[in-house]
């Protein structure tokens, strides 16, 4: 795993990604990885069925995000601060307001 990136998908995760259905996914994972059937990049890890990232990225041309990867941010050496909410209370109509006592 890297940096909280996982590096299998569940067959699940593949069918969103691919665009295609749970079922027909399952059916393609179970064919390629019980015989090796087919281009779908599966692999069996005892009952569990995963498929490499990387082998996934390769059949579709190009990097994969899920929601669960963690942000990556382009500029390392100068983090973007978290954004912040602007103070949004105001104050009644015919109430004064106090000033903000200073230290």
């Amino acid at each position: 795993m890297t940096a909280g990136r996982c590096e299998f998908l569940t067959v699940e995760q593949t069918a969103v990604v691919c665009g295609i259905g749970r079922t027909v996914a399952y059916q393609l994972a179970r064919r390629a990885a019980d015989h090796g059937e087919g281009d779908f990049p599966a692999v069996r890890f005892g009952k569990q069925l995963r498929v490499p990232r990387r082998k996934l990225e390769d059949l579709i041309g190009g990097p994969i995000t899920l929601p669960t990867d963690p942000p990556t941010n382009t500029n390392d050496d100068h983090p973007q601060p978290a954004p912040t909410t602007p103070n949004t209370t105001t104050a009644q109509p015919n109430q004064p307001q106090l000033p903000l006592a200073h230290p």
